[in-house]
């Protein structure tokens, strides 16, 4: 994946997620026009529904640990390798806001070109980053269209991601009745992903045959309050040490020199919004270069590799080429959590997918910046969880 590939895709993909819902402007259509992300004229509900995915068939999921996808590659210099085939651990990944046409409010699973770019950009970026630690299980899913974050309310847009959801819940229902067969997971995701997440925990986080296999949820790149951990699934409780299980992990990622004072100001809107009251209203943020309560800050030398970029990777021909990720680069920033907000070292530019966002907001980043350190931790949960 290039540079200009990030420019040109993720910037009209999963950026109305990032700024709309993390940082709490919504509607917000300055940005639409800013980067060319266009609404569909027609609200949600007046435009047909594309079909619902058969997950019994394998072509609704963009990863399954027993066939040769996008999930299954390493970084050159990886010292631990795809483990799929022995990993007792499973994780079910729930990807970001990769889809902007406007014939549908939700992405056609059939739609080649979104599933490419979905499988380049972040199945093979960050699903991938579990397949140390677990087999990999990643649905594809009528994911809510990127305008739907920023559109207003007469286009009806929680609609859309409300059927995104239920696509994310069946899948993860048919994962748990044909593959799963006792065995403890973890669940990720980013953005739109970690929004589906947060209903996971919602709906299975309270029923005791789910809560007593879960490793850990990760869900980067949406803010969490204090209180809606308390409350959501019968309460989850943050991750405070790198072997903690049953818990819950988050981040959200600004440039040191950049200003998240806007985004706090959005979440803190939300959450008077929704418990009329600012009780709890903290933001969680778990260091990845430590993934340790106790140790917010962390210096560069705890980064064991950020991930650059390489254009291609985890499609079809790239697969059968043998083309790996490039080598990760250790050391190259640390990272601090300062007020619910994961204050990132001056991120690394060439040769790297680095795309800042307004306010020096690093969504796109929250994976690659911190990749063998996330890796490592997937490996020393899930073995922890073992134990």
């Amino acid at each position: 994946m290039s540079v200009d590939q990030i420019t040109k895709g993720v910037r009209t993909s999963c950026v109305a997620w990032a700024i709309g819902l993390c940082v709490g402007l919504s509607p917000i259509r300055g940005l639409a026009q800013d980067l060319a992300i266009p609404i569909p004229a027609q609200a949600f509900g007046e435009l047909p529904h594309p079909p619902a995915p058969d997950y019994a068939n394998p072509s609704s999921w963009a990863a399954l640990p027993h066939r040769r996808d996008a999930a299954d590659v390493v970084p050159e210099n990886d010292s631990f390798g795809d483990r799929q085939d022995r990993a007792s651990v499973d994780v079910f990944y729930i990807h970001p806001t990769t889809y902007r046409d406007t014939a549908f409010w939700n992405q056609p699973i059939n739609d080649v070109a979104t599933n490419a770019w979905t499988d380049e950009s972040v199945i093979a970026r960050q699903a991938a980053v579990f397949n140390a630690c677990c087999r990999v299980f990643a649905p594809r899913y009528r994911q809510a269209t990127a305008a739907a974050v920023y559109a207003g309310a007469d286009k009806n847009p929680l609609g859309a991601y409300e059927l995104a959801w239920q696509d994310v819940r069946a899948a993860f229902l048919t994962y748990m009745t044909q593959w799963n067969r006792g065995r403890p997971f973890i669940i990720a995701g980013h953005s739109q992903g970690s929004a589906h997440a947060e209903r996971w925990i919602a709906e299975f986080g309270a029923q005791p045959e789910y809560r007593r296999s879960l490793v850990a949820v990760y869900a980067i790149g949406v803010s969490f309050s204090e209180r809606t951990l308390r409350q959501i699934g019968g309460g989850i409780t943050v991750c405070a040490t790198p072997t903690s299980i049953g818990c819950f992990i988050s981040w959200n990622a600004f440039d040191r020199a950049g200003d998240p004072s806007t985004y706090l100001a959005g979440g803190l809107a939300r959450h008077r919004q929704r418990y009329r009251s600012e009780e709890g209203s903290a933001v969680t943020c778990i260091n990845p270069l430590s993934f340790d309560l106790a140790r917010p800050s962390a210096p560069a030398s705890d980064n064991l590799g950020a991930l650059p970029a390489r254009r291609g990777v985890g499609l079809a021909e790239a697969l059968a080429a043998g083309v790996s990720l490039p080598a990760t680069q250790a050391g190259r920033l640390g990272a601090a959590c300062e007020g619910g907000i994961l204050r990132v070292d001056t991120p690394p530019k060439e040769g790297y997918a680095v795309v800042p966002l307004p306010n020096g907001l690093l969504h796109f980043n929250e994976f690659d910046l911190f990749y063998q350190n996330i890796r490592a931790n997937a490996l020393e949960r899930a073995a922890a969880f073992k134990r």
